[in-house]
Formats: structure tokens, sequence, C-alpha cells
């Protein structure tokens, strides 16, 4: 497997298949790339599809030390810049596109477009932001993760899909895709970005946002709530959303086809 050295000495793993413009992954809290699987078997016959493990997640190396959002950023543009993509399409899901929100604070590496995956500015609502989730259910999960890991990851997934995308006939593998023990982060890992998702507002960086963006989001999405995808359609400069009334928090896995056709049509009117 590949590994790119960030300027701090930190492994990542990371895939690329296929060759053309280059699409970048990048996956949500306490998972890794694999959860990209079907987006992977779909267009790298016509793109270059690159997938990373965020520092800490998946195969990638877990120092002891800082995982706020602006070192995780910072990953991504070294990476970025190391393999030398140009004229990316970034693609973030759940966390990750707050570290997308995080990355537009500063001069962006050679990114066209932005897909941004079930996200949010802002993870805990509050009088000037109802689209989060209310602050004692996020204190409470905190507070779990420090109790008990592994409760806390049940109580987590829970909230992952709507009881009939549990049903699915191809369930169990979207399960062990979301939830495969053995590429999970450790404790103090998945507390540290908790904690930043519980702190950090990052609405301002929205209007920063200058690139063609598509807003992709389940409708019954339990954990980044659609008004949350409606309130930066509102405030970019260059945006369309596409909701997928009857998803969840993963419609790239749930509803995979429609996902991948939507996001292809974006791709080729770039």
């Amino acid at each position: 497997m590949p590994v790119f050295m960030t300027p701090d000495g930190v492994g990542l793993n990371y895939q690329i298949s296929g060759s053309g413009k280059p699409l970048l992954f990048l996956h949500g809290w306490t998972m890794c790339s694999r959860v990209w699987k079907y987006q992977v078997e779909w267009f790298a016959g016509d793109y270059q599809v690159i997938t990373l493990d965020l520092r800490g997640h998946g195969k990638s190396e877990s120092p002891n030390g800082n995982y706020s959002f602006q070192i995780l950023a910072k990953d991504i543009n070294y990476f970025m810049e190391g393999v030398q993509l140009k004229g990316t399409t970034l693609i973030g899901w759940s966390l990750a596109v707050s570290l997308v929100l995080e990355l537009c604070d500063s001069p962006l590496p050679d990114i066209d477009s932005l897909v941004l995956v079930d996200g949010t500015p802002m993870f805990v609502a509050n009088e000037t932001f109802p689209h989060g989730l209310p602050y004692p259910m996020v204190k409470r999960m905190l507070k779990l993760v420090d109790a008990d890991f592994t409760q806390a990851l049940v109580a987590f997934h829970e909230l992952l899909l709507t009881e009939e995308e549990a049903k699915m006939e191809n369930r169990d593998e979207i399960w062990d895709l979301l939830t495969n023990e053995g590429y999970l982060p450790r404790q103090e890992v998945a507390r540290a970005l908790l904690l930043s998702l519980y702190n950090e507002d990052l609405r301002g960086n929205i209007e920063t946002i200058t690139v063609p963006t598509l807003l992709m989001q389940g409708g019954r999405d339990k954990i980044c709530l659609p008004g949350a995808a409606r309130y930066m359609k509102e405030r970019l400069k260059n945006a369309e959303i596409v909701i997928f009334p009857e998803a969840g928090h993963a419609p790239f896995l749930t509803q995979a086809d429609t996902f991948n056709q939507k996001l292809g049509t974006f791709l080729s009117s770039l």
C-alpha cells in the first residue's frame, strides 16, 4: 500500500485507482477510506480516484499528539501537493466536510470543485444555528466516549442508517464498510475529533468558497441534519444541492447507484 509521509513524519495510507481528472475522497469520524468502495468501482474507469485514510484512522499511522481540524486539514494540503494532484475535485463526507471547510480558510491547493456529503459547518446547535445537534446530546456522547468507547460507537452507529436501510439486501457489506473493528481509530483520536466538532464554528469559511460545489444530503440524516446543507447552499456562491429523501447519513452506500449518477452528472458539468 502506498504511504505518504507528512512533514512531521506521519505515514498516511492512500490508494489510487484509474487515471484522468483526480477525485480525492475523504471519510468521516471513526471511519476509513474503505467506505468509498462503491465510488471507486464506479468512477475509476474514467477518473483518477484517490482515497485517503486520515491521520489516526484506517491504516494510517496514529501517533500521540494533536488531532485538531487544523492539523488534519494541513495533512490533506500536504498530501495533495506531495502527490501532485492538479484540478482536483475534493469530496468529503461528514467530519471531512468540516476539514474541507477548515482547508478553505487558507489558500487552497489545486482544487477546482467540491462535493460536500452529509456535513455541517457547526455540529452543535445554538440560537443562531438551529441546524446542529442539541448541546446535551453531543455532551453525552463525549462523556460516553470517555467512559466506554465501544458503547459510544454502538450508539453512533445506530444513528447512521434509517430503519429501512438497516434491512437492505447488502446491509452486511455496508455495515462492514462502516464499522469494521480492524480500522477503528484509538479512543484518544476519536475523542479529540469529537471535541473539535463540539467546539468548532466554520460558518465564516463558507463564503470564502468560490469553486463549483455540490451538496449531497440524506433527507433523514440524524447526525448532520438536512437544514445544515440548505444553510450552506444559501451561502455558497456557486452551489447546487441533491437531497436523497429516504436516506440516512450514508447515501453513497445505501443509494450508491443514484448517488454515483448524480455525482457523475456534476463532474461532467465542470
